[in-house]
This record gives structure tokens, sequence and C-alpha cells, in this order.
């Protein structure tokens, strides 16, 4: 068979593409449909990762290479080279991409001649040799008056003098309601740099620092839209020289000039020559004919460039009336003349938008306003037909004539966002509507949002439907969903919380998740419903666990068993009590989950609840594994497994394999423990499970410290570690600092490793994970032995001896109980020994035959 197309790309992404295709060469040239059966995917996923220019997923092309019996370490190297951006192998790997998501330019700029100088010479500076600032400019000045549009051409101006990129961010400073917070917009600026939104790491401190190492050495021009104060800017400005920021807002941002030296510059209305060229760009010879009923007309707008635009459209749409008869007109609109006199620029906006509104069909003027109840910063097609009550193609045609009036904006295909000046006025509007038609409104939004969700769940995890482009249906409105549920109905929210629950745990959004149960319990307790409180409490408990505050977790897990059981709701009180189990054993309480969990597993038994019984079964498994009763454990992830298999849960069988594998890697099986790992790992990675790809990548990176591949190892654990970050989830956090500890000293990195193992130590004792702690004791133990620090190894071990004392967990005794004897004085090594060998004997696992006294 001839060879698969291979696409044709330089540097180390080149050399990964030759390397498989020269693999695929020697294993015989397979067929995709061959390979696709070895992997478990379709042919054309395979043909994609041979042929297509850019770079596979890691799961993926592992599995690829396994099936054709090729190095998996190798490759593994080599996609992490070709993962890494060419020009800074130092720098972020990931934020690779140049960014240019300026808004379109106006065709119909006029004026403001003193201000571009002004930030030309401003730019000049930022450029000259020996700045070791970024440059900060800020544009201030009145709402409507044309910071953005003056920002905007500028930047198009100057965009080819930043050839890393241009990034934009509108951060609603002035929102009625919803201003974006800084993590927010953090999330948003590494998204445009190309990071990864699953590798965005959790909190502004992380956030800001990945953004400030994405911008090192770069030349790129950071355009800060409509910001309200310094505390919403801070963490968004860059860290080094090279980088240019433009900051727009209503407010002068002295604070900006003196903690950052930022250059100010005032933006006035215009000037009443720039207001009438920018009438003749907008209207035409009308405007030559008649200039002073155009100056009128400027004048009437308050010289603001949003309200002329928007009186232009007007007179533009109407070509048969006279600019006299618009500005007659535009005079006899309620209170605009007394307005204009004392000033107010805010209120002649609005005369100038009622009177733009009343030349609408009252259809489209009836949906502005209803748009103005939409709580989030943008909405999608589907959103506005539901608030305005027509169908999609009737809200389509109102929509655009909407955005031909400059009263909203697309600002991607079929969604749309206003300006926060029209939007408080769309607000104003909405308010002042009926009672009656505004509740309407609201519910058909919210029974919308709630639809939604359900359908793009569902399908986002069904293989026969398109999940990707469901997944991006819940990325783009899961801010939105968690507004319905926040304003919605009581149903709104109980079934936006069923419904978004589950995956906002999958794909790690606990916060998310966090804020949707702590609404749907208030939900619960506002409609009384004792049953719904329990279920909201457990999912409370699960998604605190999920953040490792276990305590918490088991507050909520207690309080829903106490409420379950007074209903006599026996599968309530099944849920719950394996919830108080799984709570239990993370805190180290191994024999009181173990009991907790066999009443657990009688009670899912008694229901006849499979799925109850297989996650019973795997918890149990984790406490028998860690008091090192491997058999027992083998046999309950065995047990859970086959029911898994049973039932055809692809997530449930993933974590069974996870863990039957952590066992056999304990008995030193170490070729099945991949294996498992491997397959766990590629449904992880199918599922969009953050949190499970990082666990088993520990697990990984584990096994090839038993094998002695510390550099394999290290890679392994800086992967999870960076999940983990992103996710925030610590559990994960703490484990992947300890194996990277493990891996550096296997390196003989010993300063690394000290500082990585005393990091995990310090998350472990914040979330109370008694296992963690333990295993990062004894690993810094042995890290200070070798390093000659005998009696601070001492001092680690002999903690690590009394915590697994406490717990019950045996394989960790004889852990510090081994390290002692390295380290102990030699009367008392002999015996430290003997007890690690009997224990490690006793257990069965692979230390058994390496344990010597001294």
């Amino acid at each position: 068979m001839a060879g698969l197309p291979k696409p044709a790309l330089d540097g180390a992404i080149g050399v990964l593409f030759d390397e498989l295709h020269r693999l695929h060469h020697r294993a015989g040239w397979p067929s995709l449909r061959d390979m696709a059966r070895e992997v478990g995917c379709s042919h054309t996923t395979v043909s994609a990762a041979f042929s297509e220019a850019r770079l596979p997923r890691w799961g993926l092309l592992e599995l690829i290479v396994e099936a054709l019996d090729g190095d998996t370490a190798q490759f593994h190297r080599l996609w992490l080279a070709a993962s890494r951006p060419p020009a800074d192998p130092g720098g972020d790997a990931t934020a690779s991409t140049v960014p240019q998501t300026l808004p379109a330019d106006i065709g119909s700029f006029v004026g403001r001649g003193e201000q571009l100088a002004a930030l030309d010479q401003t730019l000049a500076r930022a450029t000259a040799p020996g700045g070791t600032a970024t440059v900060i400019c800020a544009l201030s000045g009145t709402a409507g008056a044309g910071k953005t549009a003056l920002a905007v051409h500028w930047a198009h101006r100057v965009a080819a003098r930043f050839p890393d990129g241009q990034l934009y961010i509108n951060l609603r400073g002035y929102d009625p309601d919803h201003p974006v917070p800084p993590d927010q917009a953090l999330e948003f600026l590494l998204a445009q740099l190309g990071v990864a939104r699953d590798a965005i790491p959790a909190g502004v401190a992380a956030r800001a620092a990945r953004l400030r190492s994405a911008l090192a050495g770069r030349r790129t021009l950071l355009l800060l839209d409509n910001a309200h104060s310094l505390a919403q800017l801070r963490e968004l400005l860059p860290g080094s020289p090279g980088c240019f920021v433009l900051v727009t807002s209503r407010d002068r941002l002295p604070s900006l000039s003196a903690r950052h030296g930022a250059v100010r510059l005032a933006v006035d209305v215009l000037s009443p020559a720039e207001a009438l060229e920018l009438l003749q760009e907008l209207v035409g010879v009308r405007v030559d004919a008649q200039p002073a009923a155009a100056a009128a007309l400027a004048q009437r707008c308050a010289l603001l460039p949003l309200a002329v635009r928007i009186a232009a459209e007007l007179a533009a749409a109407r070509p048969h009336d006279t600019l006299p008869e618009l500005v007659a007109e535009l005079d006899r609109e309620p209170g605009l003349l007394d307005l204009l006199d004392m000033g107010d620029e805010h209120a002649a906006v609005r005369s100038v938008l009622s009177w733009s509104l009343r030349h609408l069909s009252p259809a489209d003027a009836r949906c502005f306003a209803l748009l103005g109840l939409h709580p989030g910063q943008d909405l999608g097609l589907g959103a506005a037909a539901a608030l305005c009550g027509a169908d999609p193609g009737a809200t389509l045609r109102t929509v655009t004539a909407l955005t031909r009036a400059h009263l909203l904006e697309q600002h991607q295909r079929d969604r749309y966002t206003m300006h926060d000046l029209l939007r408080a006025y769309a607000a104003e509007l909405g308010r002042a509507l009926p009672a009656a038609d505004r509740e309407a409104a609201r519910d058909r939004l919210h029974d919308h949002y709630l639809a939604l969700a359900r359908d793009s769940v569902r399908a986002a995890y069904d293989p026969t439907a398109d999940q990707a482009a469901a997944r991006r249906v819940l990325d783009l409105d899961r801010a939105n969903m968690i507004n319905a549920a926040a304003y919605g109905a009581p149903h709104h929210t109980r079934g936006l919380a069923a419904a978004l629950t589950r995956h906002l745990e999958t794909c790690s959004h606990f916060h998310d998740a966090l804020t949707l149960a702590e609404l749907d319990l208030a939900a619960a307790r506002a409609q009384h419903d004792p049953a719904a409180v329990a279920g909201a409490r457990c999912r409370l408990g699960a998604i605190h666990r999920r953040l490792g505050d276990y305590a918490r977790g088991l507050e909520h897990y207690a309080a829903a068993l106490d409420q379950y059981t007074e209903l006599s709701d026996d599968a309530g009180k099944a849920a719950a009590v394996l919830g108080v189990g799984s709570s239990l054993w993370r805190l180290g309480r191994y024999t009181d989950a173990l009991d907790t969990l066999s009443t657990s597993l009688a009670w899912h038994q008694g229901l006849g609840d499979r799925p109850g019984q297989a996650a019973t079964l795997n918890h149990l498994g984790i406490v028998h594994r860690r008091l090192g009763q491997y058999r027992d454990a083998r046999a309950h992830y065995g047990r859970a497994l086959a029911i898994q298999v049973d039932l055809g849960n692809v997530a449930g069988q993933a974590n069974a394999r996870a863990n039957l594998g952590i066992v056999q890697l304990r008995l030193g099986d170490y070729g099945h423990a991949l294996d498992n790992f491997r397959q766990a790992l590629a449904v992880y990675r199918e599922l969009g499970d953050r949190a499970g790809e990082a666990a088993v990548l520990n697990n990984i990176g584990e096994t090839h410290e038993r094998l002695g591949d510390f550099t394999l190892a290290l890679e392994h654990h800086r992967l999870a570690l960076d999940i983990n970050r992103a996710v925030g989830y610590r559990v994960g956090h703490a484990v992947a600092l300890r194996g990277l500890g493990v891996a550096l000293g296997g390196l003989r990195r010993w300063p690394e490793a000290v500082d990585h193992l005393e990091r995990a130590l310090a998350l472990g004792t914040a979330i109370a994970e008694a296992d963690i702690l333990t295993c990062a004791l004894t690993d810094l133990g042995a890290i200070l032995h070798e390093m000659g620090q005998s009696a601070r190894a001492r001092e680690q071990l002999t903690r690590a001896l009394d915590l697994a004392g406490q717990t019950g967990n045996d394989y960790e005794r004889a852990r510090a109980l081994a390290g002692l004897a390295r380290t102990a004085d030699p009367a008392d090594a002999g015996g430290y020994a003997t007890q690690a060998r009997e224990l490690f004997h006793g257990l069965g696992v692979a230390e058994a035959h390496r344990t010597e006294t001294p």
C-alpha cells in the first residue's frame, strides 16, 4: 500500500510528522481502517492525524504509535518539542498565536488630528531604545464622545508596528449590570494569544502571571476599551517593554498615571467643523446644500459622534425629507431644548435615540426595549427571538434593522452586543414596559436557556451528534445560562442545575458549578421542597470535595443524609451516604470510610442501583488500597469495572481502570499498569475530563519513576501540573508537585526537588489531604538524606511514620520506616529495616524485594 499524504512542515512539528510516517512505513503501511480499529476511533480522525498541517492531540497520537508498535516515549518527546513555539523555546509553550483581534476600523472617521498626533508621539517614545517599561496611554472622555472609534482607528494605522499582534477587549466598565472582572478579562486575553482555554490557570494572580509571561519579549498592542478603574486594569498590564497599552475610559484614571506613568489624552466632543464633516461623510450632498440645518442637527446631537451617527443614519434613511424638516422634528422631542441648555450630553443622546426609535417599525422598537432585559454581556439570535417572542426569521430581520441603525452591534456570527450607553437606554425602556410583558419576556428567555442547556449537554456527550458544536454553544452561553439560573424562576434554576452540573464538573468549571449549586439550594429552599434541598446539598458536597474542601463537602453530604432519612427516601440516603464515605477517606479516616461505604454498597444493592454499586465499589477499592489491602482493592476495582462495562459507561470504566492501574503499579506490574492508565487517559481526553486526564498523567509519571526514566516522568508530571493549575483542582496540583519533586530528585536536581516537595506539603496541609502529606514527607526525607542533611531527613520521615500510623496506611508506614533505616544511627537502623521489610512482604508490593538491612 502507498503511504499516506504528509503535510509539508518545518521545524519540530515537521520532524514529528517525518517520524510518524516512517513508523507507518516500518509497520507495513496498515490501512486507515485497520489503524482506526486498533485505536478505537473513526478512520477520518486517524487520517487527520497523519495529513492535517496541525499538531495532533497527544492522546490520539499515543494510541496510533502504540497500534504501530512504536516507541511512545520517543514520540512524546517529539510531540512536546513540537508543542513549543519555535521563536522562544523557553517561553510560554502554548501562546504562539499572533492575535489580530481589533474591531473593524470606521470608514467614515473624521477629525481628531491633535489626538492622533499625540498618540504617534507617545508611540515614538515607546519604541525609543533603552526603554524598560510598558508604555500606557489613556484616552478619557464622556460616553459617546468617540473614544473607542479613535482608539481603533489609530490602532489600525499602526498595526504593522506591532508584529506580534494586536489584542482587543471591551471591559464594559460602565455596563449597568456586568463589568468584566479581571479574571474573565485575563481568560479572554490569554485565549486570544492562543492559550487553550483548558490550559488557562485558575485565579487572577496565576492568570496575570501567565499573561505577563506570554507577552514578555513581544511587540504587542493591547487595546483595553471602556475601563472603569485601575482595579479593573492593574492585572491586565504587561510587565516588560515592547508592548503598548491603549486604554479608553470615561474616567481620567489619575491613579493609572500616578502608579504606572500612563500618558493621559482627553477626547472631547467633536468640533462643529468635525461634526459637519462627519455628517457630510454619512449623509452626502444634502449637507452641502443645507449647511445651516446640518450644523443645527449636529448641535442637537451635542456634537457627540454616537448621536451624530444615529441621526445621520435616520437622515440617510429618509432621503425625501429636508434637513431643516428633520431638525424641526427633533426640536419637538420633549425636553430636548431644556436639556441642551443644561449641557446634559447623555440626555441629548437619549433624545436622539428616542427620535430614532420612533422611526423604526413598532416591532423593531419593541424588540430594542426587550433586549434591554437581557442580563448578559452578549446574546445569540435564539435568545433575542425568545425575548421578542418572535420566530428566528422575523428576529433576524429586526436585529438587522437595529444593527443598520447603529443601535446594536454584531460582533460574531449570530451574536450581538450593545454600546453600554445604548444598553442603559434599552434597559430603561425595558423597565418601562408593562410588568406582565417584562415577566413574560424573561420567562421566554429563561425557557430558551434551559432548553439550550439540556439540548447542548445531551449533544455534547452523544457520539452520534456534533459534539464540538454543542460544546462551543456551552462555552459561548455558559455565563448566560448561569445568569438565567440567577434571575429565573425557581424551576429554571433547578432545571439548569440539573442540566449543567455534571458537564461543569467534567470540564472542571468548578467555580461555575459551585455558583449554580448554591443557586439551586436557594431555589429549593424558596419552594419549600426538602427533597430538592437534600439533592442540592449532595451536589454542593461533590463540588466542595472536587475543590479540596473535604470538611465542607462532608458537612453538606451529612446534612443531605439527615434530610433524606427524615423523608424516608432510600435512593437519596444511598447517594448521600456514598458522598459521606468518599469525603471521609479524603480526610484520612479510612476505618470510618470503610464502614460508611459498606453501608452504601448494601443500600445500593438493595435498591438494585448498579451505577451506585459501581461507584461505591470504586471508592471501597481506594480505601483498601490506601490501607495496603491490595488484593481486596483489586477485587473491588474488578467488580466496578465489570458493572461499568455492562452498563456501557465509558467514564466509569476509565475510573476503574485508572485505579486498577495504581494497584498494579504498587505490585510492580508496570506493563499492565501502563496499559490501564493509557486506556483511561484516552477516555478522559475524549470526554474533556481535564481533572481525570491530569490524575492519570501523574500515575504514568510515577510509573516511569519506578522504571527509572525520570526525564519522561518529569514531562508527565509537568503536563499534569499545567492542567491542574488551569482547572483549579488543588488535589491534583499537590500530587503533581509531589511527583515533580520525586522526578527532580531522581535527576539529582536536589534544590528544585526540595522546593516542589515543600510546595506539595503546603498545599496538602491547606486541603487536609493526609495521603499527600504522608507521601511528600517520606519523599522529602529521602531527598534530604541524599543531600547529606540526615537530621532534617529523620524529622520528616518521623512525621510521615506518625501520620501513616494515624490513618492506618501500612504502605506509607513501610516507606517511612525504610527511609529511617537509611538515615538512623546504626543501632536503630536494623530495627527500622526489619519492620519495613515485614510490612512490604505482607503487602506483597515491589519494594519487598528491594528493602535491605543497612
